[in-house]
């Protein structure tokens, strides 16, 4: 084992800021909160005035918070909010559940200057968007606080309506208090004796207090903190317990200097005090639920004995060793670590859950889960919401069957269509995959469930991925993968992220300084742990001291179990300094903390079926890919009476992908095509029961539907040739720890497609694979459905595609290449089962560097058989009057999309960024939307774009900058079907940290 010398290891003790825990708050700490609320609606028209004035005031307040309610984007102008943040240097959390296009979205924002631990929103009022409420829970000085925000415009809601939404709030508060201070600042637009106020002082309990803003009938404001409502209430504060009032004042009454009102709703400013922590147990101070993750866990690691923390730092195979008996308590998962009764730290169980909750083997009889659509069957919906209810389905069902670890949040980008693990993923596109993986992983962690982010970083390939060294300049990286995993984390806040297998640049995942230390845990301040992937790990104190937090199974699948006997030899002898191991802990016990699952352990009980299938029937009907539609081929009238239903085991299910992923038992039973090869890892080949024969036969009961399963190819083309359409299912397994040797079909299923195109000139073809495959019959096809692997309510979702029930709206996350001559490495050894020559020790990336997919294809001029985001739908939409306005780093497109066809469908508009010329990278995404539309209906849409998809990373300086420059702003159907575009002059500015 290598070790550092006396004289390295002070200096790191000395220098390392990420080894320094947060100091404990003592009991004397009485931290103060101020709050501003403010409603923002009657600046709508006038805000590039008002703004002035109410940014001057609240920089002279400086409050921890800032609670706006009826915030309005406009097409025209930047969200609000946004703009305050961005001149207060504030963080913000938009909360609407209007789409993201709409010209015009209101909702209520939450602005702050103190640490966010977590954030979330609820919708109110089916009827108006507008009534939503948003939560902060935020780190006040080591203590956590929970600041709610509404506007409920009580005096026009009716009865029924409105119980319901009071009831709604009481609920969600008391579900996401979860014990800690709270505030509920908002407009009420209510009389002083209206129900609803006392509803919500009965239902918040003795213990709440209220602040009041008013206006009387002359418009005079005044404020009564005593509880002696005046008139009408504007704002209220309602206050849980340890709050004390301090001082409460109202804002803008007088104009400025211009004679400019700031607000006709004027303001409310509130200073509070947070009384001591009574904790319940004064011996367990960390069970105390008002004091903030970081502060817990230190309380916790303090409490700890030197036995009891190396336990938190390695976890066993919970399927135990060599086939032996399970790890006392373990469920039987990919991994566990023993509780800590004594201090009331529940076992880690971990699951491996990639497309859903896993049962190896069956290892717990009886337990099943939703097998949900891969990854790039998510990507394709291009749907923020689907993307979280996803992962939302995963948590649940994960908590519901005793874990609290989920193996989630695949974010490496698709660099090859060979890669076995592609299905795990979610495209190549940095932007399109971090939003999406980082919904999914805030999905998950909304159960109390901890969620990984991985494989970090640029585990792209699976051939010789325990060795190969991924070889990729630092900006290439940082503008590619690495973005992708920065955006979902900041999105999904992730308590764990796994380092990958391979090396980069040299150095192994697992041990690599710059990727753990430097970039995750300094430059993105991550707060969570590290854990390696099983059989990641390959020194002790090098990992420890490099950023790793916990070894995985290393009994079976490392060397050695680096982390218990060699690191405690390594911090006995001073080589990794007890600082770092207590950070370790610490970080371990910070993300079951704050995702809630230290609290809230998960409890075994039958897990919702219907609303985990009814998830994945949405992705399948939002991300299948219809690629081509001739002659209107699709949908398939219904008055055919004679459809021939060829190949794919499609009479018995639809398939899914191999390896740790793979999801084997479901609610329709377990494999509907057993004994395929391979049987043994990475496989078996699993078709999930959900046959889309069967599915069409219950849509068409009139119609007369053969199967044939294309093994004999004369005898499927008889059966073509008597029917009035025919549908061909194609198959493509792949798996993880192998790549496929190339992009066909396996078999001989394009023979089959062939003569079916041959027999019957009205053939269609569903594809289930892993990605992009030739098609060397598509011209004799007239139409292409791309499904990806669907999951287990495919075969309905596909059979609802194919009769027009459900209307496509997939678009494509990946580049459909037409061979693999357009690669960037047309050849790599090692692919395959039994390659001819064995793996390459390196893979260079830098052919390519930050130009993945369709960024590659336009700086080389290549042109693919189908473009990144290419989609077809049943209905046809026009976009127009696309404008383009910049504020800083807020660049906004504005557009009109119009459904111009006789369906209702949804439509996902692209923005592209075309860069100056001699720019390394040609194109990028830099926002998208997905909205529905009625047949004739017109919506104007607003895309806001990322702002570092619009910068360049600088590695010296490690920061994002804009270049000065003129570029193009491309409104576009795909990578390279553009509808409108506008130029775009860009000012040199640098992206704030």
């Amino acid at each position: 084992m290598k070790t550092f010398s006396g004289l390295l290891c002070l200096a790191l003790a000395l220098a390392w800021p990420a080894f320094a825990a947060p100091a404990p708050a003592t009991d004397k700490d009485t931290p103060t909160l101020s709050v501003v609320t403010l409603n923002l609606y009657h600046d709508k028209l006038d805000w590039p005035n008002r703004r002035t004035q109410i940014v001057q005031t609240l920089r002279e307040l400086h409050p921890d918070a800032i609670a706006l309610e009826e915030v309005l984007q406009h097409d025209k102008l930047p969200n609000q909010a946004q703009w305050l943040a961005e001149q207060l240097g504030y963080e913000w959390y938009f909360t609407s559940v209007d789409p993201p296009g709409n010209a015009q979205r209101y909702g209520n924002a939450l602005l702050t200057r103190r640490p966010i631990l977590a954030r979330e929103q609820i919708r109110l009022n089916p009827l108006d968007d507008s009534r939503t409420a948003g939560r902060l829970r935020l780190d006040v000085d080591g203590r956590a606080v929970n600041l709610y925000v509404t506007h409920l415009h009580w005096t026009e809601a009716g009865g029924a309506l409105r119980e319901r939404q009071l009831q709604d709030l009481l609920a969600w508060v008391d579900r996401t208090a979860d014990g800690a201070p709270s505030l509920l600042a908002g407009d009420f637009n209510a009389s002083a004796d209206a129900p609803e106020l006392a509803a919500l002082r009965s239902g918040f309990g003795d213990s709440y207090g209220s602040l009041h803003g008013a206006k009387d009938r002359r418009g005079d404001s005044t404020l009564n903190p005593k509880f002696n409502p005046p008139k009408r209430i504007d704002h209220v504060f309602f206050q849980r317990e340890r709050f004390e009032p301090v001082s409460s004042r109202i804002l803008f009454q007088k104009p400025d200097a211009n004679g400019v009102w700031a607000s006709d709703h004027f303001g409310l400013v509130s200073t509070l005090r947070l009384a001591p922590s009574a904790s319940a147990d004064a011996q367990r101070p960390w069970t105390d639920r008002a004091l903030a993750p970081d502060r817990r866990a230190a309380l916790l690691v303090q409490a700890m004995t030197p036995d009891e923390k190396f336990q938190m730092l390695h976890s066993y195979f919970g399927l135990g060793k060599d086939g032996g008996p399970l790890p006392p308590g373990a469920l039987g998962s990919a991994g566990f670590v023993p509780a800590i009764e004594r201090l009331g730290i529940a076992a880690q169980q971990l699951a491996d859950a990639g497309v859903g909750v896993t049962n190896p083997g069956n290892v717990r009889p009886g337990d099943h889960a939703t097998a949900l659509p891969s990854g790039p069957a998510t990507a394709a919906t291009w749907n923020r919401e689907l993307a979280f209810a996803g992962g939302a389905t995963m948590g649940r069902e994960a908590w519901q069957q005793g874990f609290n670890v989920l193996l989630a949040g695949s974010v490496n980008l698709q660099r090859d269509p060979r890669n076995g693990r592609n299905f795990e993923y979610a495209g190549e596109d940095p932007l399109l995959a971090g939003v999406l993986v980082g919904e999914s992983i805030r999905g998950v962690q909304s159960q109390r469930v901890v969620s990984t982010m991985k494989h970090f970083a640029m585990n792209d390939l699976e051939t010789g991925r325990n060795t190969h060294s991924a070889d990729i300049g630092e900006q290439a990286m940082h503008e590619s993968d690495l973005l992708a995993f920065e955006l979902a984390l900041k999105i999904g806040e992730p308590g764990s992220v796994m380092c990958s297998y391979n090396r980069i640049n040299g150095i192994y995942g697992c041990e690599h300084d710059y990727l753990l230390n430097k970039v995750l845990k300094q430059e993105w301040k991550f707060p969570g742990y590290v854990m390696s992937d099983w059989g990641g790990v390959h020194s002790g104190s090098k990992a420890a001291l490099a950023g790793l937090d916990q070894q995985s199974a290393g009994e079976v699948f490392d060397k050695a179990v680096y982390f218990d006997q060699p690191l405690r030899l390594a911090v006995a002898g001073g080589t990794v300094p007890q600082a770092r191991l207590d950070d370790m802990v610490r970080r371990i016990l910070r993300a079951f903390i704050a995702t809630g699952s230290f609290d809230h352990p998960p409890q075994r009980q039958p897990i919702d079926d219907v609303a985990g299938g009814d998830a994945v029937q949405k992705v399948v009907e939002e991300g299948t890919v219809l690629l081509r539609n001739e002659r209107d081929t699709l949908p398939l009238p219904r008055t055919l009476r004679r459809i021939a239903v060829i190949g794919g085991h499609a009479d018995k299910g639809v398939i899914g992908g191999g390896g740790s992923s793979m999801v084997g038992f479901t609610v329709n039973g377990a494999n509907a095509v057993p004994g395929l090869a391979p049987t043994t890892w990475p496989g078996p080949v699993m078709f999930h029961p959900s046959s889309p024969l069967q599915a069409l036969r219950k849509a068409m009961p009139e119609a007369q539907i053969d199967y044939a399963s294309g093994d004999d190819v004369a005898a499927a083309a008889k059966l073509a040739r008597g029917a009035e359409a025919v549908i061909v299912f194609a198959t493509q397994w792949s798996a993880e720890s192998v790549d496929l040797p190339d992009i066909k079909l396996p078999g001989k299923q394009d023979a089959l497609i062939a003569a079916m195109a041959k027999a019957n000139p009205r053939t269609v073809v569903v594809l289930e694979t892993n990605g992009p495959v030739a098609m060397p019959w598509l011209q004799q096809v007239p139409a292409v459905l791309e499904a990806w692997y669907p999951g287990i309510r495919g075969g309905e979702a596909l059979a609802r595609l194919l009769l027009g029930d459900a209307n496509p709206s997939g678009r494509l996350p990946v580049t459909w290449l037409r061979d693999v001559a357009q690669l960037p490495r047309p050849s790599i050894p090692g692919l395959g089962f039994r390659p001819a020559q064995p793996a390459g020790s390196n893979v260079d990336y830098d052919i390519e560097g930050a130009n993945v997919g369709y960024r590659w294809f336009a700086a080389r001029g290549l042109d693919p058989l189908y473009a990144f985001g290419h989609g077809l739908s049943y209905t046809r939409f026009d976009y127009a009057n696309l404008s383009v306005q910049v504020d800083g780093s807020s660049v906004i497109a504005s557009f009109d999309v119009r459904n111009s066809g006789e369906r209702e469908g949804a439509d996902v508009p692209q923005l592209y960024l075309r860069l100056p010329q001699g720019h390394h990278t040609p194109i990028r995404l830099v926002g998208w939307d997905k909205l529905t539309l009625k047949p004739g209906e017109t919506r104007r849409v607003s895309i806001v774009a990322e702002p570092k998809t619009l910068a360049d990373y600088d590695p010296a300086q490690r920061q994002w900058r804009i270049a000065a420059g003129d570029y193009e702003l491309v409104l576009g159907r795909s990578a390279t079907q553009a509808a409108a575009s506008v130029p775009l002059r860009l000012q040199e500015s640098v992206l704030p940290r």
